[in-house]
């Protein structure tokens, strides 16, 4: 990756978060391959990191009642990710995103916070969801000279009112 976005934050502050994000990211990637032990010949990535992570693979092997789950390949792959974990990062990522691009620190608890697989949504949310950002007339502008301001001006910086920081990964928008 050419660039990716940093900003200055509390060291203490930021490596609490490190357990949070193996978490997610051993989540991800047994979504990605649909298995918590995936074939390193076709997810190479994932059998990496969810090989080194057992104690996340295990975890992962419980439903939210506690009981283990016996049955390893059922069909569909399903997953019962503790939910809290997954919140602390989003929260985290958002306002790193929203400090990087507009220089405002945002330090109060969110009013809403939900994250939910692209496949669930029905296709009116997926069309909300996709277009964040588009079509409305700014209400307030960001402040002078922030990213955020330049990006408004470079049509090729945010796509669709996205901000892509690994194409077809990960991207994020500030509305």
């Amino acid at each position: 990756m050419d660039y990716l976005p940093q900003v200055i934050v509390c060291r203490r502050c930021n490596s609490s978060f490190a357990p949070d994000e193996n978490y997610l990211l051993c989540v991800l990637h047994a979504v990605i391959a649909g298995s918590l032990y995936p074939d390193p010949t076709k997810h190479p990535e994932a059998a990496t990191i969810l090989r080194s992570n057992r104690h996340v693979v295990r975890s992962l092997k419980r439903r939210p009642d506690g009981q283990l789950l016996l049955f390893e390949n059922l069909q569909p792959f399903t997953l019962f990710p503790d939910t809290d974990k997954i919140r602390r990062v989003v929260v985290k990522n958002a306002r790193g995103h929203a400090y990087h691009e507009i220089g405002e620190p945002l330090l109060e608890a969110p009013d809403h916070v939900a994250f939910v697989p692209l496949e669930q949504l029905s296709r009116e949310q997926r069309d909300a969801f996709e277009t964040v950002g588009t079509g409305a007339e700014l209400s307030v502008w960001p402040e002078v000279g922030s990213r955020m301001t330049l990006q408004l001006f470079n049509e090729e910086a945010m796509v669709g009112g996205w901000i892509t920081v690994e194409p077809g990964r990960y991207r994020y928008s500030i509305d």
